[in-house]
């Protein structure tokens, strides 16, 4: 019988690009190939403690950074903005489920995160158009310190707040795993092999695992097991410089090929992950580009139903006025046509003697 593992995985965002680009995911802004859209409507919004827009992937960012303006927040250059946890499990846990059984999951899981991180909590989606269902729980990283101040009139304190990400520690994160394991175990869910956990690497620290692999001494790896050689059916040492001199062509080819192979096999790995990188920035600066753009297009679109909006509001104003214009007329323009004097009288006298 298969195991079903509890999933829980965490990554930390620096930057509000960064926070646009997992709101696109995260509410189906862009399109991607491992996402059925014809699905997207079962996804959910759980959470959503800020009132992000649904339909603009800035929004977040932009609600996030009110709020902190609210708090008083200084940011700092290396501030972490924002915490997003991915939680799941086995895809075998979700077979053969019904939409109550999943969304009675959910509903625990929300749970669990309201009560670890409290109003840390900004945004929570469950998504059901992929492979297999799970949750992305987006974090603040706001903390408050209250200071405590003595004088000779007595005491008072003051509260203040900053952005601190310090708590997410390998220790912490291990106990936060173990918590949320036994929180899904009524749910049949066990915890995943401690230490698991992957972990992404620099380039500079690829190129480090790179070399170390490649720079093992075959050599003293042979001396050494020549040295310890013994004959079991004979029960004595065997004579080194006589294993040594017969070994001694083979050896040498060997360090030759090692040497060459290492060389290869150096470069080449390093150059993939040199141009893996460029990709990725290129890829980076594209999207930030791109980003731009969207911006401009929206920016524009809005000066243009600002105008139409304008020019309709004065074209409807121009049509009041026309109107105002031929009632004031009406009103001046005397109903009854002027009095027309007599022909045939003169003077001033109605009558006049004979």
């Amino acid at each position: 019988m298969p195991h079903n593992y509890n999933i829980l995985r965490i990554g930390k965002v620096k930057n509000r690009q960064q926070i646009t680009n997992a709101a696109e995911h995260n509410l189906r802004l862009r399109i991607q190939d491992n996402i059925d859209s014809s699905k997207s409507h079962f996804n959910q919004i759980l959470i959503n403690s800020l009132g992000v827009s649904t339909t603009d992937a800035t929004d977040l960012q932009k609600k996030l950074t009110d709020h902190y303006k609210k708090l008083d927040i200084k940011e700092k250059k290396d501030n972490v903005l924002m915490v997003e946890f991915v939680v799941s499990a086995s895809p075998e846990f979700f077979k053969g489920k019904t939409k109550k059984q999943i969304q009675d999951w959910a509903n625990s899981q929300v749970e669990f995160f309201k009560k670890e991180f409290g109003d840390q909590v900004k945004f929570a989606v469950l998504h059901l158009d992929e492979k297999t269902p799970h949750i992305h729980f987006m974090l603040g990283t706001e903390q408050k310190t209250v200071k405590h101040y003595k004088n000779r009139y007595g005491s008072t304190e003051k509260e203040t707040w900053s952005l601190n990400a310090k708590r997410y520690s390998k220790g912490f994160l291990i106990e936060l795993h173990n918590r949320h394991a036994e929180h899904n175990q009524e749910l049949g869910l066990k915890r995943g092999v401690k230490g698991s956990m992957r972990k992404h690497k620099s380039l500079k620290e690829f190129y480090s695992i790179v070399d170390k692999a490649l720079d093992t001494d075959y050599q003293k790896t042979i001396e050494k097991t020549i040295e310890s050689l013994e004959t079991s059916f004979l029960s004595k040492k065997v004579s080194i410089e006589e294993i040594r001199e017969k070994f001694a062509p083979m050896m040498n080819k060997l360090m030759k090929q090692q040497k060459v192979l290492k060389e290869k096999y150096a470069f080449d790995i390093k150059d993939w992950a040199t141009q893996l990188q460029l990709k990725a920035d290129q890829l980076e600066t594209k999207e930030t580009e791109l980003e731009n753009f969207k911006k401009h297009i929206g920016n524009s679109l809005k000066m243009k139903q600002d105008f139409e909006a304008e020019l309709k509001a004065v074209r409807a104003r121009a049509k009041e006025l026309e109107e105002e214009n031929e009632r004031l007329k009406a009103k001046i323009q005397p109903k009854n046509p002027p009095l027309v004097k007599p022909q045939g009288l003169t003077g001033n006298k109605i009558g006049s003697r004979i």
